[in-house]
């Protein structure tokens, strides 16, 4: 996996003494919308759709397969789920505990510590194509944006509060 590639082979065994492996049946949820977030997950074999609920109901934001990850921001957060993770098929997972990956990086984990950088990039890539999809957004002469119904003022307003850390 992306986050493990500058991993040396201890630091790899390192991460793999704490992950969990897990069969998720077809239709079965990993993970909820809302739930608190308790660690990152690989998919080893199988498809896990990443799905976003709204008034619409619900909406199919990812299909991942062998390979992906997903729920990495529960590793350096401990915010709740932004949305629910739901094998389509069989699926085998490893999961990545936030307790124990946390444990990790207070012990001074190099593996740890590389996968928080890689986590932080993949963040930054995903920030940075936002910002350009606001900005793209945002950028016409209508007034509200006909896909989401958003007025282009509050599409700005939206990028500048991403723009904005907390310490």
């Amino acid at each position: 996996m992306a986050l493990c590639r500058a991993l040396s082979a201890d630091e790899l065994d390192a991460i793999a003494s704490i992950a969990e492996r897990r069969e998720i049946a077809a239709g079965k949820e990993l993970f909820r919308e809302g739930d608190a977030g308790d660690g990152l997950y690989l998919v080893v074999a199988g498809e896990v759709n990443v799905i976003k609920l709204s008034a619409e109901g619900e909406h199919v934001l990812a299909k991942l397969g062998a390979g992906a990850v997903l729920g990495e921001m529960s590793l350096i957060t401990s915010d709740a789920r932004s949305a629910t993770g739901r094998a389509t098929a069989t699926t085998v997972v490893l999961h990545l505990p936030a307790a124990a990956f946390r444990s990790l990086l207070d012990a001074g984990s190099a593996a740890a510590l590389k996968i928080g950088c890689a986590i932080a990039e993949t963040l930054a890539r995903r920030l940075a194509a936002m910002n350009n999809l606001v900005l793209g957004l945002s950028s016409g002469k209508a007034a509200i944006d006909k896909t989401s119904g958003m007025k282009t003022q509050d599409l700005r307003d939206l990028h500048r509060t991403m723009q904005v850390w907390s310490f």
